[in-house]
């Protein structure tokens, strides 16, 4: 995103982004803990998963495919294992719940895994991810399930969209600067990313999309006109999104808004004292930052970093927000009643 611009402070933003969930029908609570999420997707330059997103939800609550008043509770599942249901409702608290959950249940036994399911869209899986390895634990968030309703990405090989995103993040405890994390859509990019290029009048890049004819495509609106985003690395992001399918479908059912969950955490702990391993995994990542760059490139960068200086930047200039997205949020909080006074 072109720093070109509007800039808008992180406390604004994440003020107009809590009344405005508030106004959707949201607890105070729900709509604190979901802006100040959209917010830090956007400090972390992964607008994809940003405030853009408040119109679509918004939209999506009128028609009735999710309850915004929805809250998560922690159940068990048939066979006993920890699972959390999102009552239909955001899926960020939900998945923030399961984490914590896996996070002391991994503290107590070694490992832990907990399920999520009836939830919404569930934000951006990193976040969750870095929360548990900040903690001390190694971090597999996976999700799907949605098939019938998301059909978004085409197979390999194939010209149609069959299968949805099916995102996975991995994160793990890292050296002095923090914890490493990846975060990636199965897709060849998030779909997320389509729907703000739209919004942003800005192409797709190469090798991200076809239209209905199964042709290349930089063009966004071929997406929505029967168009199909294309996996990640052809036939391993068709296989990683394959088994998220098959886990969120065939185990936990058929996803009712959003895609089913499971968090998965190992306490790294139970193998190595803690500063032992900082220790050893700032000498790995020090090599890897130390590394020559290649033609293009500025440096080798260790993934999570690049999302931490960007937040510091954002959170002391601001946050740069596309003037046709502030536009579009203008509109959709006059619809629910309220101003937009933070946006400028």
């Amino acid at each position: 995103m072109s720093e070109t611009n509007p800039l808008v402070a992180a406390e604004r933003l994440t003020a107009f982004t809590a009344r405005f969930l508030a106004a959707m029908g949201c607890s105070p609570a729900v709509a604190e803990e979901v802006a100040a999420h959209l917010v830090s997707a956007e400090l972390s330059g992964v607008y994809s998963h940003g405030i853009f997103r408040l119109s679509q939800y918004a939209e999506q609550a009128r028609e009735g495919a999710f309850a915004p008043a929805g809250e998560a509770v922690l159940t068990t599942a048939d066979g006993g294992a920890p699972l959390v249901d999102g009552g239909n409702g955001f899926g960020i608290p939900a998945l923030r719940l399961a984490t914590d959950t896996a996070v002391e249940a991994a503290r107590a036994n070694g490992t832990a895994t907990v399920g999520v399911m009836n939830v919404a869209h569930t934000g951006r899986l990193g976040d969750f991810a870095e929360r548990a390895a900040q903690a001390g634990c190694l971090a597999i968030v996976f999700g799907g399930g949605s098939r019938k309703e998301w059909r978004q990405v085409a197979p390999f090989g194939g010209a149609r969209a069959v299968l949805p995103t099916n995102p996975y993040a991995f994160a793990i405890p890292g050296g002095e600067e923090g914890s490493v994390v990846i975060d990636f859509a199965t897709s060849a990019g998030a779909g997320g990313k389509v729907y703000a290029a739209r919004s942003a009048g800005r192409p797709l890049p190469e090798g991200f999309c076809i239209d209905a004819q199964g042709a290349p495509t930089t063009d966004p609106e071929d997406y929505f006109n029967g168009g199909a985003l294309l996996p990640m690395a052809g036939p391993k992001g068709y296989g990683m999104a394959l088994v998220a399918e098959l886990l969120g479908e065939a185990v936990f059912g058929q996803a009712m808004s959003g895609m089913n969950w499971i968090c998965v955490c190992i306490d790294l702990t139970r193998f190595r004292d803690a500063v032992a391993y900082r220790r050893a995994a700032e000498g790995c990542l020090e090599e890897l930052r130390a590394c020559p760059p290649a033609p293009g490139f500025e440096r080798v960068e260790v993934p999570g970093e690049r999302e931490r200086r960007l937040r510091a930047q954002r959170l002391k200039d601001g946050i740069p927000i596309p003037a046709a997205i502030l536009s579009e949020l203008k509109t959709s909080a006059k619809a629910l009643g309220i101003d937009a006074a933070e946006l400028g």
